[in-house]
């Protein structure tokens, strides 16, 4: 391995070991009544540069561990589930995973394969449990919402209203109604 390469391994062992710590404690600072919306960005972009960079150096587990947890950190971030204490105790756990993989990415032994098995499945629990609290949450409403009869192919009336555009992307509001 290159002298260059070898540098590129050590910032992202060094940038990876001081983002874990700044979520660590993110985490355990985090106010469960309320959780501070940049502490919830923080955690999450934490992750995020975590699996982006062990995307680009190959290291799989570590790009997998990430992802879901960042996927679930950002049902938190747009509030669509509530943190509870058992998501902060497995997104701590993740996090000792994440640290162990790195250590045995830098030569320094094994991660720990069976409690990645296992953290990643509770993080997969709390995934779809979210996915299962929309559905019902989806059922309930349609359920109990009055449907007009439609006919297929009958015309609905559909108004569109187009806001105005930033700089960086266009913004466009649909107002559906039948």
């Amino acid at each position: 391995m290159s002298t260059e390469l070898e540098q590129f391994y050590e910032v992202f062992f060094e940038e990876s070991s001081e983002l874990l710590a700044e979520m660590e404690a993110c985490l355990l600072g985090l106010d469960l009544s309320s959780p501070d919306p940049e502490d919830l960005n923080a955690i999450f972009r934490a992750a995020h540069s975590i699996k982006g960079g062990a995307g680009t150096f190959g290291f799989t587990d570590m790009t997998e561990m990430t992802h879901m947890l960042e996927s679930l950190l950002d049902k938190l971030r747009k509030g669509e589930i509530e943190i509870r204490s058992e998501m902060i105790d497995t997104f701590l756990r993740a996090g000792d995973i994440i640290k162990g993989q790195l250590a045995a990415h830098r030569g320094d032994g094994a991660a720990d394969e069976a409690a990645a098995a296992e953290v990643s499945n509770e993080l997969k629990q709390f995934s779809e449990e979210t996915t299962e609290a929309l559905n019902i949450d989806k059922e309930s409403t349609s359920s109990t919402t009055e449907q007009p009869d439609h006919k297929p192919n009958e015309a609905k009336n559909v108004v569109v209203e187009s806001l105005p555009a930033t700089s960086k992307t266009e913004q466009v509001s649909f107002n559906i109604e039948f």
